[in-house]
């Protein structure tokens, strides 16, 4: 672009965009700035947790003796000229953090790809003054894309030491057998209650094209809904961590919250060693006749490596009613172990009636529950 055009764009840029280009001589980059209130949260959606659960805390390999405020917390979201890393590079770089009663929202955007170098110093800057990253799937995509980045540069910013709190990975553990997905638009709309309206939104995959039609023509005016659908990423971020933080503390402080897949939760604990909190939550689900048979074969488990022997098998029992293969499993064992045998060969067929009956038979499994139905005929003959 040559200088005049290049301050037409400029002005059109500051005037679509309410924002301002930054001191820099040569190559400056152009950022925006966009507060929020806290008290009164975005469309209904609270944005700032009321504590930070001791479990989220162990699950992010935290410290979580550490008194950890809302201070501490930068989330970061990029929009990319592509979603593989050799030549990608952010074009666009999104900043959310806490100050004082507010939700601060900056966008570092590359008004040229030259500016890149000049655009890392605002994100160092934020990065040595707050302590943890909040991403939706930064682990796998940003924080690599960025690393490659400020090597090319010639840039030394260790993001690897940063506390780094990946929402997508702790979704997955605490939806992936409940919602059809859990990209970020999935559980904007089934937990959060959010469709993006395309009037105001784009695509993710027409992103990178947006920003490469922006450098040809130097319009800008399609870059619009590119920081929009930027900022969406950031609240919503926002609203997630919020809601997660605040629901699977147990009890949950604000009552039962039908979002949440106890059972999921229940199986975190239990991952961190908190073996009575699990029981608690599944005992606590079964009491409210949420009755599944992974509820009743985990509860199971739990009383057989108690030595509950007969808490185990009235458990398994209503598994096996609820054809968990699991739970047949185990209380065919236990109906063996105190020699009923009858009882335990019914639960047997029904297992392998059952496996034999699935789409993608497992082989090795019926051949192990061939054997067991054998072995139980034979001691009933006997």
């Amino acid at each position: 672009m040559d200088n005049e055009f290049w301050e037409v764009v400029a002005e059109e840029l500051k005037r679509l965009l309410q924002g301002d280009f930054s001191s820099h001589k040569d190559f400056p980059y152009f950022y925006t700035k966009y507060s929020y209130p806290i008290a009164s949260p975005l469309d209904g959606l609270p944005i700032l947790p009321q504590t930070i659960p001791e479990v989220l805390l162990k699950w992010a390999q935290m410290d979580s003796e550490s008194q950890w405020n809302p201070e501490d917390f930068l989330f970061l979201d990029l929009e990319t000229t592509g979603l593989g890393r050799n030549q990608t590079f952010a074009f666009l770089i999104g900043l959310g953090y806490y100050e004082e009663d507010q939700l601060v929202v900056e966008q570092i955007f590359l008004p040229v790809p030259e500016a890149e170098v000049n655009s890392f110093d605002r994100l160092a800057e934020l990065l040595s003054r707050k302590a943890v990253l909040i991403t939706f799937n930064g682990k796998t995509f940003d924080i690599p894309i960025l690393e490659s980045r400020l090597l090319y540069n010639r840039i030394w910013l260790n993001l690897r030491e940063k506390e780094h709190i990946d929402l997508l990975q702790l979704a997955r553990r605490l939806w992936k057998n409940k919602l059809p997905s859990c990209a970020l638009e999935t559980l904007e709309f089934y937990l959060m209650g959010k469709i993006r309206e395309e009037e105001w939104d784009i695509d993710s995959e027409l992103i990178p094209q947006t920003y490469f039609q922006y450098l040809q023509t130097g319009e800008p005016e399609a870059l619009k809904k590119v920081f929009i659908h930027n900022q969406l990423d950031i609240l919503h971020t926002a609203a997630l961590f919020t809601l997660i933080c605040d629901s699977i503390d147990y009890p949950p402080v604000a009552g039962y919250d039908q979002r949440i897949d106890y059972y999921a939760l229940a199986q975190l604990y239990l991952r961190q060693g908190d073996k009575d909190k699990a029981k608690y939550i599944l005992s606590d689900l079964l009491n409210q006749n949420y009755l599944t048979g992974d509820v009743a074969c985990a509860l199971g488990i739990l009383c057989k490596q108690e030595g509950n022997i007969i808490g185990a098998e009235r458990y398994f029992a209503i598994a096996t009613d609820l054809f968990h293969p699991d739970g047949m499993l185990e209380y065919a064992k236990l109906l063996e172990r105190r020699k009923a045998y009858a009882q335990a060969l019914e639960v047997a067929l029904k297992l392998l009636h059952w496996n034999l009956s699935r789409p993608l038979v497992n082989s090795k499994r019926i051949l192990e529950l061939e054997k067991r139905v054998k072995r139980l005929q034979r001691k009933i003959g006997d």
